[in-house]
């Protein structure tokens, strides 16, 4: 692949393109797919395959809460001469908050009240009580107890992560299901069968460490060999600087969606996400371009918005006092 002179850091290119054609030249002859969402990670994964020389589908997962913009550009992309496949979701996710609970705050905060309310516990009443009692009470609910009362091995794996949530659970309680399961029937599983039933043997993401976050914390390298999963990972993007990305899209002109250009987004995941620390913000912005999807994701995530703002303003309320003379 050509790199342009314009570009400071060629070096990060150079080893990317080599390390690129190594894992390919491993999996030659073999089933391989690009995780595709729209996003412009995404999108810069499949150009750098085509442009050293691979056109690998893309598989899209259609959760149910994408963008419209987020359609327009799939079909964009396939006007370019890129192959991309959309799989049905097996539970889309405005059902799965139906059927399992609301996502709130985070995946680690989500499972671990979802483990707690299946054993009907009570917030207001059992959560002041120490690890023994509830033990006693609970016992087949031992990990989310340590969670609860804060007696894991490590802060990030407690309750106390979460500045002021356990007290704030004790004085309003928990009026909903709860659940981080809001992507299994909508990723998790189809992309299982997916992978299963094409006897794929490698997966590309456009995973950057750089972006933080708990998934790419999650890996240490750019490539996973196959172990837990039936399939290897790459990422070629996976030590790309914001930098480099930006380079990269510059020098071969890569357009995005217009959730992008227009609507100023910085994620293009599922639209409004309670799991997003900026949730509000990213409101504000489809309710200015999608109204329609605005009122649609109110409906789904409504109670999880209203919790979370009451906890916000408790989490003010509670830093104030603690600054009191």
């Amino acid at each position: 692949m050509y790199v342009p002179d314009k570009m400071p850091n060629k070096l990060v290119f150079i080893d990317t393109v080599q390390k690129l054609h190594s894992v390919m030249k491993k999996h030659e002859g073999k089933n391989i797919r690009v995780a595709y969402s729209g996003g412009a990670d995404s999108d810069d994964v499949m150009h750098l395959l085509r442009l050293c020389g691979y056109n690998v589908t893309g598989v899209m997962y259609n959760t149910g809460l994408e963008y419209a913009a987020t359609w327009e550009h799939v079909e964009y992309m396939r006007s370019i001469g890129f192959d991309i496949e959309v799989i049905k979701a097996k539970r889309p996710i405005p059902t799965s908050q139906k059927v399992y609970g609301h996502a709130f705050i985070s995946k680690r905060v989500s499972n671990m009240l979802e483990r707690l309310q299946k054993h009907n516990f009570d917030f207001q009443n059992d959560g002041p009580l120490p690890f023994d009692v509830l033990y006693e009470k609970y016992p087949r609910c031992k990990s989310a107890l340590r969670w609860w009362t804060n007696t894991h091995n490590g802060r990030s794996t407690n309750i106390s992560w979460n500045r002021y949530l356990k007290e704030f659970l004790i004085k309003y309680g928990l009026p909903f299901k709860v659940s981080d399961r809001c992507c299994e029937g909508a990723k998790k599983l189809p992309i299982k069968e997916y992978t299963k039933e094409n006897n794929i043997d490698l997966m590309i993401l456009g995973i950057r460490r750089s972006e933080g976050g708990a998934r790419a914390a999650t890996y240490k390298g750019c490539y996973l060999p196959k172990n837990s999963y039936t399939y290897s990972m790459y990422f070629p993007l996976f030590y790309w600087s914001n930098e480099d990305k930006e380079q990269f899209e510059e020098a071969f002109n890569i357009q995005h969606s217009r959730a992008y250009r227009d609507y100023g987004l910085k994620r293009t995941g599922c639209a409004g996400c309670p799991f997003g620390q900026n949730f509000e913000e990213e409101l504000e912005v489809i309710q200015e371009y999608e109204p329609r999807l605005f009122k649609g994701i109110n409906n789904i995530f409504g109670n999880a918005y209203e919790h979370t703002r009451l906890y916000k303003e408790y989490i003010k309320t509670q830093k104030e006092k603690d600054v009191a003379p």
